[in-house]
């Protein structure tokens, strides 16, 4: 039978001619040759510093440098990683040369030959922290003295609690960077020989770390908190910045315009406290609010800082500004003698009281007047904290207070005598009551810090709103401007 004359007479349909099918099978086979030279590539450059794979499990970091380590070397990684890693951890051992140089000059020797030029790591890494101790311990009871060098990992999967051990030592760290990481609040530990971390969830479990810390042969460490960018650092170990410092710390980390706080110290250096913030304005209101702590531990020395400068000052502490310095006898700014080592009013001896409320030019005023009751003379200084009652019998929401002072401007030492008083204004400018007549009818009154709160009721309501901002001057002596009775 004979072909119909239009039927195809070459391959059947959905087949190529011979030769162009070898011409496809070629091709295949060169994408996949290009694809395997591909990865090969992208292996070797993600492997870090051209590292090669040695024989023994240990990864080899010898820079451009076709070499391997000497065998006293990749036995000590070896032994390590088979005693370790049947243990409680997983282990990764890497060899690295530590002088990548290649030899120079004929016959010259090479230092890859040295085992001395060679650093064995070492890093365990254990599934939870409570096996840390442990894991610690089997690596530090595998190395042994050599030739060489050893750096020493351990470690949990997440990170969050890890210490380098120092050959030949014991896993003293490892426990106590354990026994630190079980503190409620800390949330990451790591302890090195020279250095040391604690990070915790918030300013509220600083104190709670340093407790902790306090007391272990630890090396110099910094705890950070997490939810506001603080840090308390030591500058020599075993000793910290004191609490009321830490303390102090913690709150100006919350201040509006603040965002980094580093606080270092402890015996025999001074605490000093470094408050980083947004821009120039919030930097004279920061420096002004630490101006007016009342402070009663040693000296600490302060920084408010930014990009343009920054303003510094001291809380605290003996005065030493020369014979012109209030508490030596010397007379202060009101005129009077400060008899030395003069005690501070307390709370319980002043009687307060509003002195007066005015307005001029968009602005509110409002003074108030503290009387020293006491039988004996008292310096009184720093700035009073205010709070707002409305109409409603609900305090005054959203008021911010502002120191009114001009930094480095530092409140007053005033002396009280028996029966003086002194003065401080708040100000703050007129604000509408169209919208909310909820004014303010009562003001609460802290004079000096950790005093009692005392509740006031001015002579007439006081347009201080949600969201105001209310500026408060330091406590200034009485010199007879207003009318004692109001």
């Amino acid at each position: 039978m004979t072909a119909a004359p239009d039927a195809p007479t070459g391959s059947p349909p959905g087949m190529l001619p011979a030769p162009a099918a070898e011409r496809g099978r070629l091709a295949v086979a060169a994408v996949v040759v290009l694809v395997v030279a591909v990865l090969g590539a992208l292996a070797l450059r993600t492997t870090p510093l051209g590292a090669v794979l040695d024989a023994d499990g240990c990864t080899v970091l010898a820079g451009e440098r076709d070499v391997h380590p000497p065998e006293v070397v990749r036995e000590a990684a070896a032994r390590v990683h088979e005693v370790v890693g049947g243990g409680t951890a997983a282990v990764a051992t890497t060899c690295r040369l530590l002088d990548t140089t290649p030899p120079t000059g004929l016959g010259a020797p090479d230092p890859a030959a040295d085992p001395a030029a060679w650093e064995v790591g070492v890093d365990a890494e254990v599934e939870g922290v409570d096996a840390l101790p442990a894991a610690a311990e089997a690596v530090l009871g595998t190395v042994t003295a050599g030739p060489g060098a050893w750096r020493l990992d351990v470690h949990d999967a997440a990170r969050t609690l890890a210490v380098v051990l120092t050959p030949g030592g014991d896993a003293d760290l490892a426990v106590d960077a354990l026994a630190v990481r079980r503190v409620p609040g800390v949330a990451e530990v790591w302890f090195g020989p020279e250095a040391g971390r604690v990070v915790v969830a918030g300013g509220d479990a600083v104190a709670d770390a340093l407790t902790a810390v306090a007391g272990r042969d630890l090396p110099v460490t910094t705890v950070e908190a997490l939810d506001h960018w603080l840090e308390v650092s030591q500058v020599h170990p075993g000793a910290w910045p004191d609490a009321e410092a830490v303390a102090l710390a913690v709150d100006v980390a919350a201040w509006e315009g603040v965002w980094r706080v580093v606080l270092r110290g402890g015996e025999p250096a001074s605490p000093d406290l470094t408050v980083r913030v947004e821009d120039d304005a919030h930097r004279s209101h920061v420096a002004s609010r630490l101006a007016s702590v009342l402070r009663a531990g040693p000296p600490l020395g302060y920084h408010v800082t930014t990009d343009g400068g920054a303003l510094d000052g001291v809380l605290g502490g003996p005065v030493d500004a020369g014979p012109d310095a209030p508490g030596t006898g010397a007379p202060d700014a009101s005129g009077q003698a400060a008899p030395v080592q003069t005690p501070a009013c307390t709370a319980d001896g002043l009687r307060l009281e509003v002195a007066a409320v005015d307005a001029a030019l968009g602005a509110r005023f409002l003074v108030l007047r503290a009387t020293w009751t006491g039988a004996s003379s008292c310096v009184l200084s720093g700035v009073p904290t205010l709070a707002f009652t409305r109409q409603s019998g609900t305090r005054t929401p959203d008021v911010t207070q502002l120191p009114d002072l001009v930094a480095p401007d530092v409140p007053p030492q005033d002396v009280l005598e028996p029966g003086a008083a002194a003065l401080a204004q708040a100000r703050w400018r007129a604000m509408s009551t169209s919208q909310d007549p909820d004014v303010a009818v009562g003001v609460t009154v802290r004079a000096v810090t950790d005093g009692p709160a005392v509740d006031l009721v001015p002579p007439v309501t006081l347009d201080v709103l949600p969201g105001a901002t209310v500026e408060v001057g330091p406590w200034r002596l009485d010199e007879g401007l207003l009318d004692p009775d109001g």
